[in-house]
């Protein structure tokens, strides 16, 4: 966490509070959480506005023209806009302060975010190997992706290079949609099976969006709420089994994700 949902969530929160406003000063709390020199940060803001946003899987990209500046949100990332007047919120590691009397505080508790700048939207995801981003992939994509790996399903899933923006819980909710059991192969597939799996990728990030991210409204019939141990599948009331993979704890159901 956060995965592609919750990083959209903050893609549109910056939308919808910073876009278009000058940036007046830049405070680093912890250049720790830099991927850059904090000079260079700093000369790349200053004066400056936020023209746009993108995000491609986890990565938040904001338009600095000619540059773009990039947040990743590792484990415990946020965004909070704020009166200057008021204290920062707790564990800002970055402050965007802005000419109208307001900031934009890159928050993370842990230290797994991090900042940075780069020259061109393309040029960071070649860079960083990133495949399609998984809301916004077609299916033609996702299908020729499918044919070129031999990975597991839950391995191919979270991987980024394979398709951008799905992690540990969307990627345990996905297949179980799907009714895939963790250690499929992904190119054993059938074409009808892939187009499902597709199908319920785009479906249940899309839900995540729309429930900005919160876990805890997820209603009963989702795996997403008994993703613990002894909790029961919402489907055949099956007991929900918690699984290792790749150093990576996964939660499916054995009877409706057979392997």
């Amino acid at each position: 966490m956060p995965e592609l949902p919750e990083v959209e969530t903050f893609k549109r929160y910056l939308d919808k509070t910073s876009l278009k406003q000058v940036i007046k000063e830049i405070r680093v709390t912890d250049n720790r959480i830099l991927n850059t020199e904090e000079k260079r940060l700093i000369k790349a803001l200053v004066g400056k506005r936020f023209e746009s946003s993108i995000r491609h899987g986890k990565y938040l990209l904001v338009d600095i023209s000619p540059q773009f500046l990039v947040m990743h949100f590792g484990m415990s990332g946020d965004l909070e806009y704020y009166n200057n007047k008021d204290e920062p919120p707790k564990f800002s590691k970055v402050i965007f302060q802005f000419n109208n009397g307001f900031n934009l505080a890159y928050i993370s508790i842990r230290m797994f975010g991090k900042v940075s700048i780069v020259n061109s939207i393309e040029e960071f995801i070649e860079n960083k190997k990133l495949g399609p981003d998984a809301y916004k992939m077609s299916f033609e994509e996702f299908h020729e992706a499918v044919q070129r790996r031999s990975a597991i399903a839950k391995n191919a899933l979270l991987n980024q290079s394979f398709i951008a923006g799905v992690g540990n819980i969307y990627s345990d909710e996905i297949l179980f949609r799907t009714k895939i059991h963790p250690k499929t192969n992904i190119n054993s597939l059938s074409d009808n099976k892939v187009k499902e799996l597709y199908d319920n990728i785009i479906e249940v990030l899309e839900f995540g969006i729309r429930k900005k991210g919160d876990l805890s409204s997820y209603p009963n019939e989702f795996l997403i709420p008994h993703r613990k141990k002894e909790e029961k599948c919402p489907i055949c009331n099956s007991e929900i089994t918690r699984i290792e993979i790749s150093g990576r704890h996964g939660f499916f159901c054995p009877s409706c994700q057979k392997e």
